[in-house]
């Protein structure tokens, strides 16, 4: 069941940033028919791809693995033709420090 909700929210995912399927592949490091097999739900996510998923998209493990609904993203905007896979991974950085410093204010109760 989880693998299920993990393919349809890593779908999810992937159109609401517009991204393509060959982007995302480029940034993970696999072949496009990964991301195919992974987004139908006939392959399962290794621990790494989630980590870098959830760094990309600024959504938890849990999220992503269905195991909760709570996901506030944080949004980026950019103006170019074409992403490219150095753009992705700077987006995963940034989106980690966002996430990391989130997860800090609600450890000391701030909003």
């Amino acid at each position: 069941m989880a693998q299920v909700e993990a393919s349809v929210r890593l779908k999810k995912l992937r159109k609401d940033s517009k991204l393509t399927q060959d982007q995302l592949a480029k940034y993970l490091n696999v072949d496009q028919s990964m991301i195919t097999k992974l987004e139908n739900g006939t392959r399962a996510l290794s621990v790494t791809l989630i980590d870098k998923i959830c760094s990309l998209f600024g959504c938890s493990e849990d999220y992503l693995l269905g195991k909760s609904s709570d996901y506030i993203p944080l949004n980026f905007a950019f103006r170019a033709n074409s992403i490219q896979t150095e753009d992705l991974q700077s987006i995963a950085a940034v989106n980690k420090i966002a996430m990391n410093i989130r997860y800090m204010n609600e450890m000391i109760g701030e909003e």
